[in-house]
């Protein structure tokens, strides 16, 4: 009670959805640690997906059919 949540995912997941990436899920950890000011932070561990792209034809096998 009393305790205020602050997270900010919001500059990770702009820096890499540029690259396809999702944020999928957040796990929180039983890390726990209090600084100077009485505040508590914990480390989460944060799982990103992006989808699979469909692959181009590689170049081998082109010249493998044009033997």
């Amino acid at each position: 009670q009393g305790a205020e949540v602050q997270t900010d995912y919001v500059p990770l997941l702009n820096s890499l959805a540029m690259y396809g990436w999702q944020l999928t899920c957040v796990l929180p950890t039983p890390i726990v640690k209090t600084n100077r000011e009485g505040n508590l932070s914990t480390k989460q561990i944060v799982f990103l997906q992006r989808p699979s792209l469909p692959q181009k034809a590689k170049k081998k096998e082109s010249k493998v059919n044009s033997l």
